[in-house]
């Protein structure tokens, strides 16, 4: 897109100016000369590197679109607005895990204002990749595309969304155009995101406040950030410095060379509705994989393994006996894991050859993996390792609730900050479990206890203790005198939402020492 020259002429000048700058600094600190205008050499070094910006922006500004939505729909809230919070036009997209300041970039108003870039251009046929929080939720009908000449397309004849996929916060529309437009002026270059490096030159350009085609410039500030917005974790971020605003989401983030390499999406505000200079982008190798299946057929498979999964914290290290990788805390019944023989309490180590140190490598590398492959995991089982072949399925569509209910009963277990009772058929009614369970249901957790440290709630279903099963309150005060000091009690709980699929976890406590 850009010629190779200026990418040479651009780093020659920025070590030039860098030379002149030195100069600069030295002369000031040995306060001998007076302050003067720049040198003539100086200002050609500026000079360059501004020539070079503005190549970049003659090239992409045009695959950069703005999108318009003028339908009100539904707006995504955090958990805090939506415990009674108003309806304010500056209270949507808060969430973790900068306090409640990380938002992905939103539409303004009823409706609103995003971005996309055109990653594909057949005839009379363009297709914009953008964010799905920018159209999730919109007829056609409501969508407006405008170019950077100002061209305007809309109509649902005109304007399609082609496929959506949340899980990732990426979409595809589809446009047709009165005349075909030119793929050398109007279509992406992508770059390859697997070769970005930190401190690398970074802009960023899309319609932040509805302000079209605007260019901003930083740099790579991070690599491979995972965060959650809207209670769902998004892996393997660009973190960026170039100002990134509400209105830009779906726009490109581009390299020095004019090839676009993520996908803006999100931003920590800092407590505010502009930039803060922490801003994250989808990396365009995912990105890709996406758009090129939401293009050929609306839709993303994105590949399941059926584990409930966890980090390997110090506490959960002595259980699986092994310092790095993922624990398993569930396995999906009838999956891929449970096929393979996958079991709970296991230490996946390594997806395919590549190890692994966080729960969101494992998401992100079985996600972008297509269902139907299979993929070997190197287990650690008890400090023995195991290699186990998963072919791996589809992910499905459906989220599993997350609840807890509520009871009373007496203090059985005052190390831990809990109280524990049997589950009576009164107490299985109220909670709605199945009629066959075993176990005793937390009825409450003491605030600030060990229990309630470690993630314990009322209404959890504990089944097991250090791997023993626990059929009655006595059995499970047994287990708990018997700890010695300093010992961890590793609890196995089923955790119910009022249906028959609960999420099973083993999580460590540490009890109160007397």
């Amino acid at each position: 897109m850009l010629k190779q020259s200026r990418g040479a002429a651009l780093w020659i000048s920025a070590l030039a100016l860098m030379i002149s700058l030195v100069g600069v600094t030295t002369a000031r600190q040995a306060g001998a000369q007076e302050r003067g205008p720049l040198t003539r050499e100086q200002a050609r070094a500026l000079e360059q590197l501004e020539e070079a910006f503005t190549a970049i922006a003659d090239a992409v500004e045009p695959v950069v679109v703005q999108i318009k939505v003028d339908a009100a729909r539904p707006r995504f809230r955090s958990n805090e607005e939506n415990e009674g919070m108003p309806d304010r036009p500056d209270d949507f997209f808060r969430q973790f895990p900068f306090g409640p300041n990380l938002r992905p970039v939103p539409p303004r108003g009823a409706g609103g204002t995003g971005s996309g870039v055109i990653v594909k251009i057949d005839g009379h046929d363009a297709y914009i990749l953008t964010n799905a929080h920018v159209v999730n939720g919109a007829s056609n009908d409501a969508i407006t595309v405008v170019l950077q000449d100002g061209t305007t397309i809309s109509g649902k004849s005109k304007v399609t969304v082609r496929g959506i996929d949340t899980k990732t916060d990426l979409a595809v529309l589809k446009v047709i155009t009165e005349k075909p437009l030119s793929p050398k002026h109007y279509q992406a270059k992508l770059g390859d995101s697997d070769k970005v490096r930190v401190g690398q030159w970074a802009v960023a350009i899309g319609s932040p406040f509805g302000l079209a085609s605007t260019f901003t410039v930083g740099v790579i500030s991070a690599l491979g950030r995972a965060q959650t917005i809207q209670d769902t974790t998004y892996t393997n971020f660009i973190q960026t410095d170039a100002a990134i605003n509400p209105g830009n989401s779906g726009g490109a983030l581009v390299n020095i060379r004019g090839e676009v390499i993520g996908i803006n999406t999100a931003i920590a505000t800092g407590g505010t509705r502009s930039s803060a200079g922490v801003g994250f982008a989808i990396p365009i190798n995912k990105a890709k994989r996406v758009m090129e299946q939401l293009i050929a057929t609306g839709r993303v498979a994105h590949g399941f393994i059926g584990v409930l999964v966890g980090d390997l914290t110090e506490d959960l290290q002595q259980l699986a006996k092994v310092k790095e990788g993922v624990f398993v805390q569930d396995v999906t019944a009838g999956g891929p894991a449970e096929k393979a023989g996958i079991q709970p309490e296991d230490a996946i180590v390594a997806f395919n050859g590549k190890p692994l140190r966080t729960k969101e490598e494992l998401i992100e590398l079985a996600s972008s993996t297509p269902p139907g492959t299979d993929v070997e995991l190197k287990i650690v089982r008890k400090g023995q390792v195991v290699m186990k072949r998963v072919k791996l399925g589809e992910l499905p569509t459906e989220e599993t609730p997350v609840a807890s209910g509520a009871g009373q009963g007496d203090d059985r277990a005052a190390k831990l900050g809990l109280r524990v009772d049997e589950i009576t058929p009164e107490v299985a009614q109220r909670l709605k479990l199945p009629d066959n369970l075993k176990g005793i249901v937390i009825t409450r957790v003491q605030p600030g206890s060990p229990a309630e440290e470690a993630g314990l709630r009322a209404g959890d279903i504990i089944t097991q203790a250090n791997s023993k099963p626990v059929t009655s309150v006595a059995s499970f005060r047994r287990i708990v005198e018997a700890l010695k000091e300093k010992e961890l009690l590793f609890v196995r709980i089923s955790r119910y939402a009022g249906g028959d699929t609960p999420i099973r976890q083993t999580i460590p406590v540490k009890p109160v020492q007397e």
